[in-house]
């Protein structure tokens, strides 16, 4: 089944299948706003009759947006749900509460069988799992776990020492490993392996990143510690998937051709400005796909280039708890196959195949910009763009806009014996610098006296600017 599946995807019309998922969006409102009762009253309080809505047009001219605010705490989770009620669950998923309130995401047993036969087709697709004995490593936080009959999972959260005593012991006995988990936590795995002489390079490794944003600098660098061919994949792939708790998990992700197409970018901008939009800061954003019959994608309140709010609605009539018009706080761009083809085309990369799959570009969260004008993700960036450097970092910062300056706190690594004058400069050097604004006051701080989560748990997100 899962042979005849991927086949089919090789014929897929992008344009017929985005079509066929917007055919299902008013069905799946009208749905809503009769069987949940918190929308059907949200709806009443805007004055907006459902039996008005009859088209996608009409559903995009007339139906509110919804934030996590509007939808949870705002009113008892039954009436969230379909029916009114909650029903048999078999798992709940909560956000990560990095804006000060929990959302969750409800499923039933016959969903999680659904949501595996969902996982094993995309291990299938990425990494030949049926054909290749896998290890997969969740290193995710906050409880994510994954249901898959293909693969041997292993959960460990964030324990490194964990992560790194599995690859030592299990990877040997497999065709390749899955490692799962976000971009900082990532970096500690890799410091603990370095530490402890873990030889990465003898096992066939695969990363997936989740959680936050990264720039292609971290990619390279994470590629190359694993002792793999960054560009080339043939020992393994770093790439990058996006979920959001209280809608689902891998809503986006990346394949071989949208990271090619990032790398790209990263390195001659001006070819793919067309196609991917005039992307906020020097690094690109990350271009996902997606699957048009599982979410209806939106971009609202666009800037001039083409970047907006991220709102999705669900479109699985399963779903205990759908959310309709829900902004996930995320800045994106919806971008078209046919002019990335036609770029790619003018650029003469016709080693890169545009995906089947409808793609958006992920610029990172919309709060993710600086006053000065610098974006989260370039910053991000430039702490791995000299990998000797980047060892010696942990990854965390924290950035204090301030009327005299930025300020930028940077935490080096737990086991890092360098003192943090002596890299100062060169963090400074590679920091993208502010145009109209007064220079950065960089901090170098060891690891243990960081001021802002002295020894990090990774069980929540990291914030990397300061709240005003």
């Amino acid at each position: 089944m899962r042979r005849w599946q991927l086949k089919a995807m090789d014929h897929i019309d992008t344009a017929a299948l985005v079509q066929a998922g917007t055919r299902r969006l008013v069905e799946r409102f009208q749905r809503v706003a009769r069987d949940v009762p918190a929308y059907a009253a949200l709806l009443k309080r805007h004055g907006i009759l459902a039996e008005t809505i009859r088209t996608p047009a009409d559903f995009q001219a007339l139906c509110p947006i919804l934030e996590k605010q509007d939808v949870f705490g705002s009113a008892p989770i039954e009436q969230l749900c379909v029916g009114g009620q909650l029903g048999p669950l078999a798992g709940v998923l909560t956000s990560s509460g990095q804006g000060g309130r929990f959302a969750f995401g409800l499923s039933t047993h016959r969903q999680n069988k659904r949501a595996a036969k969902v996982i094993e087709l995309a291990m299938e697709y990425a990494f030949g799992t049926d054909r290749y004995r896998t290890l997969l490593i969740n290193a995710l936080p906050m409880g994510v776990r994954f249901s898959c009959s293909t693969v041997t999972v292993a959960e460990t959260s964030v324990r490194e020492d964990m992560v790194c005593a599995l690859v030592e012991q299990f990877s040997p006995r497999y065709d390749q490993t899955v490692l799962v988990t976000d971009p900082l936590f990532c970096k500690r795995i890799l410091d603990y392996g370095r530490a402890t002489g873990l030889e990465w390079e003898r096992f066939k490794i695969h990363v997936i990143l989740g959680e936050e944003t990264f720039g292609e600098s971290f990619r390279h660098y994470v590629a190359s510690r694993l002792g793999q061919d960054p560009e080339g994949w043939t020992r393994g792939l770093v790439g990058s998937s996006m979920g959001v708790g209280e809608l689902g998990l891998n809503l986006f992700f990346e394949t071989r051709e949208t990271v090619r197409i990032r790398q790209l970018a990263y390195r001659q901008s001006d070819v793919l400005s067309e196609a991917l939009g005039d992307w906020p800061g020097r690094v690109p954003p990350l271009v996902f796909v997606y699957d048009p019959m599982r979410i209806f994608v939106e971009v609202i309140e666009p800037d001039a280039k083409g970047f907006g709010a991220l709102t999705l609605s669900t479109l699985d009539p399963s779903l205990m708890l759908p959310l309709i018009r829900y902004r996930t706080g995320d800045r994106a761009r919806l971008v078209s196959n046919t002019e990335m083809a036609r770029a790619l085309q003018r650029a003469h990369e016709n080693g890169i195949t545009v995906p089947k799959l409808p793609m958006i570009a992920l610029a990172g969260r919309e709060k993710d910009v600086l006053p000065d004008g610098r974006t989260l993700l370039d910053i991000k960036d430039a702490l791995y763009t000299q990998p000797h450097l980047a060892d010696q970092l942990s990854g965390a910062f924290r950035i204090e806009p301030g009327d005299t300056g930025t300020r930028i706190h940077v935490q080096m690594g737990q086991g890092s014996k360098v003192q943090g004058n002596a890299i100062a400069e060169d963090v400074a050097a590679c920091l993208p610098r502010p145009e109209s604004a007064p220079p950065d006051h960089l901090e170098i701080w060891r690891y243990g006296e960081f001021p802002f989560g002295r020894t990090l748990d990774y069980e929540r997100k990291f914030n990397y600017i300061k709240s005003t």
